[in-house]
């Protein structure tokens, strides 16, 4: 293999990476954040004429929500260090309409209603959706198992996780996981 092609013969052009933590902070609330980078393998030259060599980062973004336990947005940070015009950073601002917003049923239909086309950034909005995932995954098992605010909060997670019947095929309703998943 060389470093332009593949065994299968393909030629890597265009890389993307997602990457999302979320973390439990000291004051009780959830940091979920998002990174996105966008490279290609080979020398680009911009609209407005910047030159970027192979592997460069043109879009390299962050976003940071803090949520509280339900799931509403109380913090919001927005970095755009790498982009690929003079324009892209002016989208940042629009993302302060997060705060108050609740990351749950209907958040994908809502932030398309808030930052769809001109409205924000293409490559933050995107990146919602998995930090939206991404928080679903950390706060209700870490509310359980990590840091409990109650003694109800692991009897919540099983409850919690009940609902998610029908969500996907492991988890449907006439399964081996859905009968685990009722005991």
């Amino acid at each position: 293999m060389t470093d332009d092609v593949d065994e299968q013969g393909r030629r890597l052009i265009h890389r993307r990476e997602v990457q999302c933590l979320g973390y439990l902070r000291a004051d009780g609330l959830w940091d979920i954040e998002g990174r996105l980078s966008d490279s290609k393998t080979h020398p680009v030259t911009l609209v407005e004429g910047r030159e970027l060599v192979a592997g460069q980062t043109y879009h390299g973004m962050f976003i940071r929500l803090a949520l509280d336990d339900d799931f509403i947005v109380r913090e919001v940070q927005v970095d755009m260090t790498q982009v690929p015009t003079s324009e892209c950073r002016g989208a940042m601002s629009a993302y302060d309409k997060l705060l108050g917003e609740r990351i749950g049923a209907g958040f994908s239909r809502r932030i398309k209603e808030l930052f769809g086309g001109v409205g924000g950034c293409v490559h933050l909005t995107e990146l919602l959706l998995p930090i939206a995932t991404t928080a679903f995954q950390t706060i209700p098992m870490g509310r359980a198992m990590v840091a409990p605010r109650t003694a109800a909060d692991t009897e919540a997670y099983r409850r919690a996780t009940g609902r998610l019947l029908n969500t996907c095929h492991a988890l449907r309703e006439d399964g081996s996981i859905a009968e685990l998943l009722k005991k």
